[in-house]
């Protein structure tokens, strides 16, 4: 073996272990994985995303929840004090978030900030939450925006959710709610407030695919259900069999709370 060959061998060795040695770290300490809430490296891939600090932060539902919004609730009672006194006709509301602290800052990361990557991270939360609730849906339903709402945000985060959670549950997403009327912001509204400002702007499409049909309606979050009520209201007429809600996060009731009707519940 000449000089030069012998020198070509050492050079594709040398050459191998630097590609090895590259491709060992990038398995240990990933470049391109990173926390999707700080920014900070992550050393391997997780299921949500997020490092260690970030994920004790997270103000996670755990123990005993409000059966109709999931709020989580600290005495023995089935239903929070908002839910006792309105009426639902949804099933339920899941979420795996309260709608405080990191949470909230989650969400309006993903919805004002721009950052619709984060449908990834909320949309592997959401579906985890729906799986462990034992409930079930065969069509997913996002909830809509009229299109001047959509066109001044840029997009629907709700159908970015619907669209990640189809996918990781295996669920077809169907657009069979549209908003035929803008309206105006519901924050700072009352519940009965919102419920009025909501009161007909929804309308239910593709009656032939939806009726009968057990339907997880998707939204971010939940405040005082008058959105999903709506939406659920327009479905039921529409002849599905029910409704299940699957949002981000939920907003903690407060104590003032307004009393439209009595409570119905399954």
């Amino acid at each position: 073996m000449t000089a030069r060959e012998k020198g070509k061998i050492a050079a594709g060795l040398k050459a191998a272990i630097v590609r090895a040695g590259k491709a060992l770290g990038r398995a240990l300490y990933p470049e391109d994985i990173t926390c999707d809430v700080c920014g900070a490296e992550l050393p391997a891939e997780t299921r949500y995303s997020l490092c260690a600090a970030c994920t004790a932060k997270l103000p996670l539902i755990k123990g005993h929840r409000c059966l109709n919004c999931g709020v989580p609730i600290n005495d023995e009672a089935d239903y929070c004090l908002r839910c006792q006194r309105t009426e639902s006709v949804f099933r339920r509301n899941i979420a795996p978030l309260r709608y405080d602290g990191e949470g909230k800052q989650l969400v309006h990361m993903f919805k004002f900030g721009g950052k619709k990557y984060l449908a990834h991270l909320l949309g592997a939360m959401m579906a985890d939450e729906f799986i462990s609730s034992g409930e079930a849906g065969e069509i997913i339903v996002p909830v809509p925006m009229s299109e001047s709402e959509e066109s001044r945000r840029g997009f629907n985060q709700s159908a970015l959710l619907a669209a990640d959670i189809g996918e990781r549950l295996g669920i077809p997403v169907l657009p069979a709610l549209v908003k035929v009327k803008d309206t105006p912001a519901q924050k700072g509204l009352t519940g009965k407030e919102r419920a009025e400002n909501l009161r007909g702007c929804f309308s239910a499409r593709f009656a032939d695919h939806i009726r009968g049909r057990r339907i997880l309606l998707v939204d971010d979050v939940f405040t005082t259900g008058s959105t999903a009520n709506e939406c659920a209201r327009t479905l039921l007429k529409a002849k599905v069999r029910s409704v299940t809600v699957l949002t981000a996060a939920v907003t903690v009731s407060e104590n003032k709370v307004e009393v439209s009707a009595p409570a119905e519940r399954d």
